[in-house]
């Protein structure tokens, strides 16, 4: 019966998995607002180059490289205290930019603390979400926590679009990036810091799961070389699009922080169902075509961003086409989760997952501390679409590794059974 199978699945449920998820949605709710502010914050504030933009994220991406070893250094915590320690970071980043806005030293400063933290929850959260899911459900089990992430970056936006359309004075679209006040940039992260106190909270009060404290320092083995090539080839890709994606739109296309909110509640409700799907595909068919897949996807994207106004639209259409790309390009993160369950079928030991999960981290973001400020080199001397031409090469270049992932006989027969 219906009911019985429902009551069946409740119990089922582990009795922790409520707060991490809405701990997980408080994260997603202080990243919507980071993300859909921080560019037009950079804009308004310090008028910056592409090539300072692309410096910049050597600051901003500092932390990711250093993930591996701040792991190691918090070894001996259990992993949801290492979550709560990493919102409460966040939080005072987020804090931070709001109460001294206007200072580029003191900018640079928290956004290294907002870095370190969100940074930090990165593979804790994907290792807790996969403890959660046990051995054979795991690629489902991070779809839905994934789909729990998209509706937090939801309310995120719609706070930045609330903020920044309907708070504000009414300007007409070309007019709104002159039209933003200090107070809106400064409200919008008070409120992010304030979900992050309550992700804090969350995480705090977890019991019964991620409690092991015997973490392995560091894990670099030639076995998961494949699975680090990926993450270098990512991390350059998803770099250009996270510097310069944004930057394009605000600079060539003048676009203000309520149109971003907009592009990001649209991915996002598209997301609440592409997500959990890409979870149940990657159980299904395997992690090698769904990567294949992703990286074809994101070629051709990274060539319409580029190429938008360069095949004979409008400007608008051209502008229509950014926005396509763009929204196309934030629902592919999802796929991204391919990658840690591969790495969780290919580990040696539970112990291996979540160091491995760190230095995946640390190479994804070596790679993108210094490929925003070769893009904003590049930027300068050809223009922004030579940019998003490299980034489509690389997305290629990922399709041929992706070819080459392999799963152990053990984990095909754990998928069989899902």
């Amino acid at each position: 019966m219906p009911i019985a199978r429902l009551h069946n699945r409740i119990k089922a449920i582990h009795p922790e998995l409520p707060k991490f998820l809405l701990a997980t949605a408080m994260m997603a709710v202080c990243s919507g607002v980071f993300e859909n502010t921080y560019n037009n914050y950079l804009y308004a504030q310090f008028q910056i180059a592409p090539t300072v933009r692309g410096n910049l994220e050597l600051v901003r991406e500092f932390p990711g490289f250093m993930n591996v070893f701040l792991m190691g250094a918090l070894a001996f915590l259990p992993e949801t205290r290492v979550a709560a320690f990493a919102a409460l970071i966040t939080s005072v980043g987020m804090a931070g930019l709001g109460l001294w806005s206007q200072s580029w030293w003191l900018m640079l400063l928290f956004t290294l603390f907002w870095g370190t933290g969100s940074h930090l929850i990165m593979p804790i959260r994907s290792s807790l979400t996969m403890s959660f899911g046990g051995q054979t459900k795991r690629g489902r089990r991070m779809g839905q926590v994934g789909a729990v992430n998209i509706m937090g970056a939801i309310v995120g936006a719609a706070i930045v679009w609330l903020v920044f359309e309907n708070f504000g004075n009414g300007a007409a679209a070309a007019d709104q990036l002159v039209a933003i006040q200090e107070w809106q940039f400064d409200l919008s992260f008070y409120v992010g810091a304030a979900a992050c106190v309550f992700a804090f909270v969350f995480f705090f009060s977890l019991k019964s799961v991620g409690s092991h404290s015997k973490r392995p320092a560091l894990v670099l083995k030639k076995q998961y070389s494949l699975y680090y090539i990926l993450n270098v080839l990512f991390g350059a890709r998803k770099q250009v699009f996270l510097t310069f994606g944004r930057w394009v739109l605000v600079t060539i296309f003048k676009q203000a922080p309520a149109t971003f909110a907009k592009l990001s509640i649209t991915a996002s409700v598209i997301g609440i169902w592409f997500t959990p799907l890409v979870g149940r595909l990657i159980d299904r068919l395997g992690e090698r075509k769904i990567l294949m897949v992703d990286s074809f996807v994101l070629m051709l994207v990274c060539l319409g961003y580029g190429g938008a106004r360069h095949i004979g639209l409008s400007e608008n259409g051209a502008l229509m086409v950014a926005f396509a790309c763009y929204v196309v390009d934030q629902l592919m993160f999802a796929v991204g989760m391919a990658r840690d369950t591969y790495m969780s079928k290919i580990a040696e030991s539970e112990e291996d997952l979540t160091a491995s999960l760190s230095v995946g981290i640390t190479i994804n973001h070596l790679i993108a501390m210094t490929v925003p400020a070769l893009g904003g080199l590049l930027w300068k001397a050809h223009g922004y679409e030579y940019v998003f031409l490299a980034a489509g090469i690389m997305a290629l270049s990922m399709t041929y590794f992706a070819s080459k992932i392999r799963v152990p006989k053990s984990a095909e027969l754990q998928e069989v059974e899902v």
